[in-house]
């Protein structure tokens, strides 16, 4: 069933933007970074929330196999299209994904936690279909005070800050580290979605800016920061 609190054009625009967006592709970078000692060739890792398919060609060029699930469908068809060999795709979300699913030993979520009203459940779900000893690494859209018309129009329920992310994720999972990512972006977020409530200006990413904001994204990656408008979590089940 569609969500009506979702601007579809909005959010087929934001998921076709994914492909190119340098704040993306640092995150998912970092994610790979991770994983790095714990990824074994052909191995299969879980993508919940694939979106249009950015993250899939990462992985498959680390030698992984993906699977993944994406309830949006015009995204869910992006990525079919463009799947590299070694990609299984599903139209659904993390619920029905995880029914009488084997877990893995490596699972990736981005920024699908605050979609979801129940982020409580949808931990335990996660947690569910990630084996013992197994890592996934989430991440979430920071701070609520940036809660502006991006987060209206994609549905999301919340931003998180480390109190929140954590008490949602302590008591199926270890934090093993927890990082922020963004703080450049906190006065983009703040003026474009907060303040004037327009969308972000993406055509500025093919331009000499958008390759300076590329080279911030990027070194940020590998920063630790007090605060920014994303965190990026380590996590392993409890017990």
């Amino acid at each position: 069933m569609a969500d009506d609190r979702v601007n579809s054009s909005y959010t087929s625009d934001d998921h076709a933007f994914r492909e190119s967006d340098p704040y993306a592709r640092a995150k998912y970078d970092l994610t790979l970074r991770w994983l790095s000692k714990r990824i074994r060739p052909a191995e299969t890792i879980y993508n919940i929330g694939v979106g249009s398919g950015c993250f899939n060609h990462l992985a498959v060029s680390r030698g992984l196999r993906v699977l993944g699930c994406e309830p949006d469908t015009d995204a869910y068809g992006a990525a079919v299209r463009s799947a590299p060999p070694g990609t299984e795709l599903i139209n659904c979300g993390l619920i029905e994904f995880a029914a009488n699913r084997e877990p893995a030993p490596l699972v990736v979520m981005h920024d699908v936690l605050e979609h979801i009203e129940d982020d409580v459940t949808a931990a335990r779900t996660l947690a569910s279909i990630v084996s013992e000893n197994g890592t996934a690494i989430v991440s979430v859209p920071a701070l609520m005070s940036l809660y502006g018309v991006h987060d209206e129009h994609l549905g999301h329920y919340r931003r998180y800050n480390a109190r929140t992310l954590r008490s949602v994720l302590d008591p199926f999972f270890e934090i093993r580290r927890m990082q922020w990512y963004g703080m450049a972006s906190i006065p983009i977020a703040f003026y474009y979605s907060r303040w004037r409530r327009k969308p972000y200006p993406i055509g500025t990413t093919r331009s000499l800016i958008g390759d300076a904001y590329a080279a911030v994204c990027k070194a940020e990656s590998y920063l630790s920061e007090p605060v920014g408008t994303s965190i990026i979590v380590e996590v392993t089940p409890r017990g």
